[in-house]
């Protein structure tokens, strides 16, 4: 399977699950997406709500790991 196909079962995460995750607000997942903290969700619902698959997460925390901001 390429990096572009998906899996059936790949997990997509809404905006609460990973506040809940991370242990913050829905908003400052929003917060953290506009400052480019975090990447934008890789799958829109008809009803225009985010998601993000388990593969943008876990690249964006390995890629994380040991980043500082300044």
């Amino acid at each position: 399977m390429s990096a572009t196909e998906k899996s059936s079962s790949d997990r997509y995460y809404s905006r609460a699950e990973l506040a809940e995750r991370y242990r913050v607000s829905d908003r400052t997942i929003d917060r953290w997406r506009d400052a480019g903290l975090y990447p934008p969700p890789d799958l829109i619902l008809p009803n225009g709500a985010p998601r993000w698959s388990d593969g943008v997460v876990i690249t964006h925390e390995r890629n994380s790991v040991g980043r500082t901001t300044a």
